[in-house]
C-alpha cells in the first residue's frame, strides 16, 4: 500500500499518467483532507478522475484525527494535506509516501520514510513499459513545466530513460 497527498495525484493526473500507474502499484491510501484538497477544483479534468477512482476503490480515503494533524503541524512547516498524509503513513502497512513536496520530502529523509514523486513514477511506468522513450521524455517535460522541479532533478529523471 502507498500513502499519497495531493500533489502527486494531481500530477500524475494532468499528465495523464495516474490511472497506468495504479493499475501497477499497490493501493493507494489519502487522508480525508487529501481528498477535500484533491477535488477542491470540482469541474477539473484531474479533480473528476480522482473522483472516479476513489468510487471505485481504487483510492481508499482514511479519516485522520484533527487533533493529530494539528500536533504535526505544530511541529513541522507542513500543510494539513501533508500533515495528514504523513499521520498515515504506517511502515508495516504502507511501502512509501507518494510526494512531491518540498517539506515533506524532506521530513521524509530525515525520517528514513521511502518517498516517490511523480517523476520516479513516471520512470517506473517506462520501465514496466507502459509508456514508451518518447511518451517517458514527454511527460516528465510536462512534469517539468507545471511542477517546482530544480533542472538537476528533471535532468537526472530524464537519464533514467535514455
Amino acid at each position: 500500500m502507498l500513502a499519497s497527498n495531493t500533489s502527486t495525484l494531481v500530477l500524475l493526473a494532468k499528465i495523464g499518467c495516474l490511472e497506468d500507474f495504479i493499475e501497477i502499484s499497490p493501493i493507494i491510501e489519502i487522508p480525508k483532507q487529501v481528498k477535500k484538497e484533491a477535488l477542491f477544483n470540482r469541474d477539473s479534468y484531474y479533480a473528476r478522475l480522482i473522483q472516479k477512482l476513489i468510487d471505485s476503490r481504487k483510492i481508499k480515503v482514511v479519516p485522520i484525527k484533527t487533533i493529530t494533524i494539528t500536533g504535526i503541524m505544530s511541529q513541522f512547516r507542513l500543510d494539513e494535506g501533508e500533515a495528514a498524509t504523513y499521520a498515515l503513513f504506517d511502515n508495516k502497512r504502507h511501502k512509501a509516501i507518494l510526494t512531491d513536496d518540498g517539506e515533506l520530502i524532506k521530513l521524509c529523509k530525515l525520517e528514513k520514510i521511502p518517498f516517490v514523486c511523480a517523476m520516479a513514477v513516471v520512470i517506473r511506468l517506462f520501465e514496466k513499459k507502459r509508456l514508451s522513450k518518447e511518451m517517458a521524455l514527454s511527460k516528465l517535460e510536462n512534469l517539468h513545466e507545471i511542477g517546482r522541479y530544480s533542472k538537476g532533478l528533471y535532468e537526472h529523471f530524464k537519464s533514467e530513460v535514455k
